[in-house]
């Protein structure tokens, strides 16, 4: 979002962005600065964005990328008082996030496709760690690519691709200060600090937040420190060093729900989902029992412009993630919703990932054809580390209609950590956009992949080990642009991606399967009918191989899934004073081939065939400074078991917004006041298959948050 800048010498004026970043004037002339003024950051909130980061193709416009591509800016983060990436990636129609072992250690999905820990979530296009909590404060923007994307950034499952992008130092000096409250009584302040010192850019961002959250004695507690750096070694050269340290933890929020286990356990015979209960009632969580994540990411980048059709970037991260996994399962052994309730979950406590990647983009004619050529590489390894002892306690009988609290547990010693498994996997990758004419283009991005797998058990000894080389993930794509504003798109791709863990009651308990083999064909058209307007559709049919542990107790593939369906979406300002951001998606979401009649052909677990979230926002200079926002999420029902006996209910939810920007003492002032769920609906955000995420053997299901108020109010120096 621009905000205007008035100089009084003459005519001279400047553009200058919210982020500090200054503009030329339309003419090109040279001006003369004066400053007199600034609006407040993100006070009108535009919700267009042109580009989007590519991985190896490096930046391109959204119009005529031949993929579906959706983007959350900061000006929505900012204006919603989103502090949670789950809270962000629920507002994108074709997005999911599944919860597991508490909130924020979730697994996002796209087009009803589990992601994985590493694969499929990105960091300024480096692979991090998916299945710990992540700030948005420090966010630029996330971007999402829905569909397959092995060919442009390896091997991965068909949940998409979810790129994080950071916030960069701002040319001009920038000074926020934000005080905020959410919930029963959450505080939250944070400095957000930016400038350039000669050839070196800085940008501080410091939060910290602690207080009561929505469940009365529970306790959250967030603290960010983060910070980047841009070292212009010469015009066209730029070092980017990023790092951050954030802790994240919360207790006393209502624990899973796990049910139909009556197939693995003899005293487990419960066979439906409940209705949700109220998630502010006591005893669905305990006190003193959650999650404390601790993560610490470091980012080196090096940028080179050979001139205006060369670029060269590499860069490398490393990501250690320390997950204190202290929650709540409540495990049902009926359909009246009487409940064992366990404390501790021995999900992985502990994850690393350094990640790499290098590409070369320029632009070449060859027989009077244009080429946009690639040359690139992009890998990772993961470590994850297991606890030697369970620390799981159960604590007792307890029951959904009267939860009771319990008295407090030691935590079992841990007997140490040991690495229980290593991924390792590198690729090498090749693109050519060849334009054919103004309007014809063919796009082809191919990837050759290296993975290794292995796992040990607690005494260290190696219990499965795989290995392939030159994996081929190839992505085809025909586009054609009749007008600038309009671009159709046919694309085909195929890739390879690391298997499937056993879970740990599995008998090959934390074996990876051989790698699996994922297909996806799209169509869609993008239309621009104003400059910052950008309105898509498509189609798409994607397969994946379906694994999980049946009766053998053999963790193993059993069929695949089968995702078919459309997406529209919309993006931008309708009017100079209303900005859209949202859509809807349909997807037929089944499991095929299973082998087994009871579930070959269903619904697959916790996707819904409708989903819809759409954000407006009004801003009309008449109200000066006022604005107003409101956002709608729906979900159609979602099969809460493999057999589909069972359905959570449909929903929708609203969120309202309004904010007032002004000045005090020549200061940007903005005053934001929100309320998330404003009707108080009971649903659970999350159903997962316990086979494949949640408690092993049964299925999973997470309360959403209630009615929240959030305030906050912020100052610009």
């Amino acid at each position: 979002m621009a905000a205007l800048l008035l100089a009084t010498t003459g005519i001279t004026t400047e553009i200058r962005a919210d982020d500090g970043t200054r503009k030329p004037s339309a003419s090109g002339a040279t001006e003369h600065i004066v400053v007199r003024g600034q609006q407040p950051y993100a006070a009108q909130a535009q919700l267009h964005t042109a580009t989007a980061a590519m991985g190896p193709l490096g930046p391109m416009p959204i119009l005529t990328t031949p993929m579906s591509v959706t983007v959350i800016p900061q000006d929505l983060l900012i204006n919603k008082q989103i502090r949670t990436l789950n809270d962000a990636l629920r507002e994108l129609p074709s997005v999911q996030v599944r919860d597991q072992q508490g909130l924020e250690v979730s697994r996002p999905q796209s087009l009803g496709f589990q992601g994985t820990i590493a694969q499929n979530t990105r960091l300024d296009g480096l692979n991090i760690i998916g299945t710990t909590a992540v700030p948005v404060e420090n966010l630029e923007s996330v971007q999402v690519l829905n569909g397959v994307g092995g060919a442009l950034y390896g091997p991965e499952t068909p949940a998409g691709v979810f790129n994080y992008i950071l916030k960069r130092p701002t040319e001009t000096r920038l000074a926020r200060l934000v005080g905020s409250y959410a919930g029963n009584g959450l505080f939250t302040s944070e400095a957000d600090l930016g400038g350039r010192i000669g050839w070196l850019g800085y940008r501080l961002d410091v939060v910290h937040g602690e207080g009561e959250s929505y469940v009365r004695g529970s306790t959250a507690n967030r603290t960010l420190g983060s910070g980047a750096l841009d070292i212009h070694l010469d015009p066209a050269t730029v070092i980017q060093i990023n790092g951050s340290h954030y802790e994240d933890s919360g207790y006393g929020l209502p624990g899973s729900i796990v049910y139909d286990g009556s197939s693995t356990s003899a005293t487990n015979h419960s066979t439906v989902l409940p209705p949700a209960p109220d998630p502010t009632r006591r005893g669905l969580g305990q006190p003193g029992a959650g999650t404390n994540l601790v993560t610490d990411t470091g980012l080196l980048k090096l940028i080179h412009d050979f001139g205006p059709d060369w670029r060269f970037e590499m860069g490398g991260l490393y990501q250690d993630a320390q997950r204190n996994l202290y929650g709540i399962t409540n495990t049902l052994t009926d359909d009246r919703g009487d409940m064992t309730v366990t404390k501790n979950f021995t999900a992985v406590p502990h994850f690393t990932v350094g990640s790499n990647e290098a590409s070369l983009n320029g632009h070449v004619r060859l027989f009077g054809l244009r080429n946009d050529l690639t040359l690139a590489t992009s890998g990772f390894i993961n470590d994850q580390y297991n606890y030697r002892n369970s620390i799981a306690v159960t604590l007792g009988r307890s029951s959904l209609a009267d939860p009771v609290i319990f008295p407090a547990v030691a935590r079992p010693p841990t007997g140490g950590q040991y690495l229980a498994g290593q991924l390792r996997q590198q690729s090498v990758i090749e693109g050519d956009t060849l334009h054919i004419d103004p309007h014809w283009a063919i796009q082809a991005v191919f990837s050759e992949s290296f993975l290794r797998s292995q796992s040990f058990n607690a005494k260290d000894a190696t219990t499965s080990r795989f290995s392939t080389d030159g994996a081929f993930s190839p992505t085809v794509s025909g586009i054609w642009t009749p007008t600038a504003k309009v671009t159709a798109y046919v694309t085909y791709a195929s890739s390879v991606e690391q298997s499937d863990q056993a879970p740990s009651n599995a008998r090959n308990a934390s074996a990876f399967l051989a790698p699996y083999h994922d297909e996806m064909v799209q169509a869609g058209v993008k239309y621009a009918p104003l400059s910052r307007l950008l309105l898509t559709a498509d189609l798409f049919r994607m397969t994946r191989p379906y694994a999980t542990t049946p009766a053998s107790g053999i963790f193993q593939v059993v069929g695949e899934q089968r995702d078919q369906g459309a997406e529209m979406f919309a993006q931008g300002e309708v009017l100079s004073s209303l900005s859209v951001l949202g859509g809807v998606t349909y997807i037929d979401a089944r499991l095929r081939n299973s082998g087994n009649p009871a579930t070959s052909g269903k619904l697959i677990v916790g996707v819904p065939q409708w989903k819809s979230d759409v954000t407006l926002d009004w801003h009309p200079a008449m109200l000066r400074g006022l604005a107003l926002t409101a956002t709608v999420h729906y979900e159609s029902d979602r099969a809460a078991t493999d057999t589909n006996n069972s359905f959570a209910p449909a929903y929708a939810t609203l969120d309202l917004g309004a904010r007032y920007a002004t000045h005090v003492a020549n200061h940007p002032l903005i005053a934001r006041l929100g309320a998330m769920n404003v009707f108080d609906k009971h649903y659970y955000s999350s159903i997962a298959d316990g086979s494949i995420v949640g408690s092993p053997g049964a299925d999973t299901a997470y309360l959403a948050a209630p009615a929240t108020v959030l305030a906050s109010l912020e100052v610009d120096f």
